[in-house]
């Protein structure tokens, strides 16, 4: 079972115009300007802030999935196509988070993971999720992540590199957001 998220940071809040200014300057390094792209990302990293909001995903038992092969299991195994398309789209999320924000943790511990795998299975989820939306959804934000997963991965690079960066530690403790 997928969990609705736990806590949504209000769209005025100062976290989002921040992460949205801190995306658009790593995508920018990439010259990866599109808005959509963009806001997919900000709000991508607006709803992580909330560690619960990465871990949603259960199994029959209430214990949360963690791992690529549980959540794939999982997905499998639902019948609604509405959830599955939810599993898909939320390991996508994890998949660009993870590689963009924190590659290190793949190649570390037990769990030793490709970093070429986590990208596929990115990629991967939202095509998924792209050629499952209703023709109601915007497909095109979903696609735009699937082409370009490698560059998003790269455009969060530089965002955790603005965000190691000191004056932007000032502001996370100006914003009270550490």
């Amino acid at each position: 079972m997928i969990e609705k998220k736990r806590h949504d940071i209000p769209a005025d809040h100062p976290i989002r115009a921040l992460f949205h200014q801190l995306t658009e300057r790593g995508m920018g390094q990439l010259n990866l300007h599109d808005p959509d792209t963009i806001q997919y990302v900000t709000n991508l990293l607006t709803e992580f802030v909330q560690i619960e909001n990465m871990y949603r995903i259960k199994d029959e038992s209430g214990r949360r999935l963690q791992h690529i092969f549980d959540i794939l299991t999982q997905a499998g195994a639902e019948i609604s196509s509405e959830v599955r398309r939810d599993y898909y789209k939320h390991l996508g999320d994890l998949m660009l988070f993870n590689l963009g924000l924190f590659p290190e943790s793949l190649t570390y511990g037990r769990r030793t993971m490709s970093p070429d795998y986590y990208a596929e299975t990115g990629r991967r989820s939202y095509t998924i999720v792209a050629d499952m939306d209703s023709p109601a959804r915007s497909t095109v934000v979903y696609r735009k992540l699937s082409a370009h997963f490698e560059q998003c991965v790269v455009g969060l690079n530089w965002v955790k590199l603005y965000i190691n960066d000191p004056f932007y530690q000032y502001m996370f403790r100006e914003f009270e957001i550490t």
